[in-house]
C-alpha cells in the first residue's frame, strides 16, 4: 500500500532537516578543526544522525566537502554585507569599504573557505564544487560590492579595482594566519586604499585635466 501524501511530505521535510543538520555540522567542523578534522565520522557525531542517514545524503567525504562549499560561500557573503555594522565608519569612505571587506574576510567561515580552495588544488571534485559555488554567489557578491563601492562604479577601472581588492583581501587574510600585526594591517590597508583611489579616480582626474 503506497504511503499517504502527507507521509511523503513529512519524509521530505525530515530529509531536508537532516541534510541541513549535516551541512551545519560539516561547516562547524571545517571552522573549528579544518579540512583534516572534518571526517565523515566527526560530522556524523556532531550532527547526531545515523551512519545510514549521512551516507544517504552524502555518500562520501568528497560529496560532503563539496556541499559545504556553497554553505560557506553563503555565510561569507552575509558577513561582507553585515561587516560595516561591526566597524566604526572611517572618515574616508573608500578606506571604510575596504576595511569592511577585510573584516569579513578575517572571520572563521571565510578562512575555512580559503582552506577548501587550497585543498581543491589536488581534488578535482572539490575544485568543481568551489567553482560552481562561487559562480552561483556572484550576483550576491556583486550586489554587496556595489553597495560598498557603488559611488566609483562609473570609473573605467572599476571592475579591475574590485577584482584586485578581492585578491588583496584574501592574501591579507592568509598571511595573517602566520603573522598578525594590527599596525602592519593598517599600513597595508592604507597603502591599498591609496592605490585603489588612484585606479578609480585617476581616469576622471586625467579627463578633467584634459578639459582644462
Amino acid at each position: 500500500m503506497p504511503p499517504k501524501p502527507h507521509s511523503r511530505e513529512s519524509a521530505r521535510h525530515d530529509g531536508a532537516a537532516t541534510r541541513k543538520r549535516l551541512l551545519d555540522a560539516a561547516v562547524e567542523c571545517l571552522i573549528e578543526c579544518g579540512v583534516a578534522g572534518t571526517t565523515t565520522l566527526a560530522v556524523q557525531h556532531r550532527a547526531g544522525v545515523s551512519r545510514g542517514a549521512l551516507l544517504h545524503h552524502f555518500p562520501n567525504h568528497a560529496a560532503l566537502l563539496a556541499a559545504s562549499v556553497a554553505e560557506l560561500v553563503a555565510r561569507n557573503e552575509k558577513a561582507v554585507a553585515l561587516s560595516r555594522l561591526g566597524l566604526h565608519e572611517a572618515g574616508d569612505p573608500l578606506e571604510g569599504a575596504i576595511r569592511a571587506v577585510a573584516f569579513a574576510a578575517s572571520q572563521p567561515a571565510a578562512l575555512a573557505e580559503l582552506e577548501l580552495w587550497a585543498v581543491a588544488r589536488t581534488d578535482e571534485t572539490l575544485r568543481q564544487a568551489v567553482i560552481a559555488a562561487e559562480r552561483a554567489a556572484r550576483r550576491d557578491l556583486d550586489r554587496v560590492y556595489s553597495e560598498l563601492f557603488g559611488r566609483w562604479s562609473g570609473s573605467e577601472a572599476y571592475d579591475e579595482a574590485i577584482s584586485l581588492t578581492l585578491h588583496f583581501i584574501r592574501g591579507l587574510a592568509i598571511s595573517e594566519n602566520i603573522r598578525t600585526s594590527p599596525q602592519r594591517r593598517d599600513r597595508l590597508i592604507a597603502a591599498w586604499t591609496a592605490a585603489m583611489r588612484s585606479m578609480l579616480e585617476g581616469d576622471s582626474e586625467a579627463g578633467a585635466g584634459r578639459r582644462r
